[in-house]
């Protein structure tokens, strides 16, 4: 059986780039394993959805399917929106955080605890954020193309094993890509003696993420 990896693509990227930077590997790939099993739930819904009506609907319900599309679009582009805003605010908390701790040296600004956006914890709203945007990222159209393969097999239980692989994978995929972006804004932060790295990364990337989500949601609407 095929095994799918969902790789990342730059909207996914801009809903989980500022809630891991400057994260420790394991917080960062959590953040990675809740939006890919966000989406592998969403995912594997439509692949059993589409299975289960392939070859019953009529023609003219694609009007309507393309309706549906469009809508989860837009959803898409305001949840991309809600985690830019999000990440900004915990951004900004973080920076006021690092001001009132007055830290005395370079040396134990840039510790590895200092590093880690709100004292190292991501908060429920943002996590809740992230996963719910996975989900939606699930039933978008965008992505139907790769579960193609679930249509194809001539069994449930061969469709099955393969929407389970690419939960498997899409969690797997964004894991590495989140904790690549977390280690690596850390520690360039640390051989950089510039503590404030992860922050301003973070605080960029949701202004992306805000312009992704807006440029979404025009792509759906026109």
């Amino acid at each position: 059986m095929h095994i799918h990896l969902h790789l990342p693509g730059p909207d996914h990227l801009a809903a989980l780039v500022p809630k891991c930077c400057g994260q420790r590997w394991y917080k960062a790939g959590k953040i990675g394993i809740l939006w890919g099993m966000g989406h592998g739930v969403s995912a594997t819904l439509l692949g059993i959805m589409a299975f289960f009506l392939k070859n019953r609907l009529p023609e003219k319900m694609g009007g309507l399917l393309h309706g549906a599309s469009s809508t989860m679009e837009i959803a898409i582009g305001i949840s991309l929106i809600l985690i830019g805003v999000l990440g900004i605010r915990e951004s900004r908390e973080w920076e006021e955080d690092e001001v009132q701790t007055n830290f005395k040296s370079l040396s134990a600004a840039a510790a590895p605890a200092s590093m880690e956006l709100d004292n190292g914890a991501v908060s429920a709203q943002s996590k809740r954020a992230v996963v719910f945007n996975g989900l939606l990222h699930g039933f978008s159209w965008d992505g139907a193309p790769s579960l193609a393969p679930a249509l194809t097999v001539a069994t449930w239980r061969g469709s099955l094993t393969f929407l389970f692989s690419y939960a498997l994978g899409t969690m797997a995929a964004m894991a590495l890509a989140t904790v690549a972006i977390g280690e690596g804004t850390r520690k360039a932060g640390e051989i950089m003696h510039r503590p404030d790295i992860p922050q301003k990364v973070s605080f960029v990337s949701s202004w992306v993420a805000i312009a992704v989500g807006l440029f979404w949601c025009k792509l759906a609407v026109f």
